[in-house]
């Protein structure tokens, strides 16, 4: 069975480093318990994270994809929900090197998953589109001067995609200026709600420059849309600090099978 709607959270992680506005006893294990909480109360479908240290958060309502691949900063990985592999089964993964990962929901992309849930999921609510559709976990080349290698990056991942329906998620790494090139594409990029980068307010590396940005945000291709997103900028205390945990703010939203007059 396909899913018609997959629920995801993208968050650049950021090598799991310490907020400069963090207690100095905060570490990295405080970091991926935090993590883990934020997961679940949001209970997305898919979790995409970007700049880890070569170690993923623990999420015991997720499995993780089996790929694990290494970009220009940190590595790249996928978590998936028990609720969704029991549902779906275990979706087919791909790496493009040096930038992506991706998983594939379809007939031909799936293996049963190996848990016995009794047959409680067959009739879940979210199944029933057949054509299938891929999902990409990116962390593109970063800089204002990359937006080349950001499009060579992008179609090297169109092209490894097993289904023309693609959903591309994750620090994108892309300038307003681009996004006219994303759509000569054939890639959409429907803005979040709020700028998924603010170091103006979120001050982990006070000695960085002062903007906001875009650069966690979905691109899909038709077929698919991106709808509820939500920027997640709360941070979290400790220790009377106030602060957050990525320079970055993770992005959560839904991917959903669209009909062609959806895209964009």
């Amino acid at each position: 069975m396909v899913p018609d709607s997959v629920s995801f959270l993208s968050w650049n992680l950021a090598m799991l480093a310490r907020s400069a506005q963090a207690p100095p006893s905060w570490g990295s294990e405080h970091t991926e318990l935090a993590v883990r909480e934020l997961v679940l109360e949001v209970e997305p479908e898919l979790v995409l994270l970007q700049e880890l240290p070569r170690q993923v958060p623990f999420v015991e309502t997720h499995d993780m994809i089996r790929a694990n691949p290494e970009t220009h900063q940190g590595n790249l990985a996928i978590l998936i929900s028990h609720d969704l592999l029991a549902r779906c089964g275990r979706p087919e993964h791909r790496v493009v090197p040096g930038c992506a990962v991706l998983v594939t929901f379809g007939p031909e992309g799936s293996e049963p998953d190996d848990r016995n849930d009794g047959g409680r999921h067959g009739g879940s609510r979210g199944l029933g589109a057949q054509s299938g559709f891929t999902v990409a976990n990116v962390h593109l080349a970063a800089g204002p001067g990359a937006a080349g290698e950001r499009l060579e990056q992008l179609a090297r991942i169109v092209e490894a995609s097993p289904r023309p329906e693609l959903a591309i998620i994750g620090d994108t790494n892309t300038r307003a200026a681009e996004l006219d090139a994303l759509a000569d594409a054939g890639l959409a990029a429907p803005q979040p709600p709020m700028a998924t980068w603010n170091s103006r307010r979120n001050r982990f590396n006070p000695s960085g420059p002062e903007f906001t940005a875009f650069f966690t945000r979905a691109l899909v291709t038709a077929g698919l849309g991106v709808v509820a997103q939500r920027v997640l900028d709360e941070g979290v205390e400790a220790e009377g600090h106030r602060f957050h945990l990525s320079d970055h703010y993770p992005l959560a939203g839904t991917i959903v099978v669209a009909p062609p007059s959806a895209h964009g």
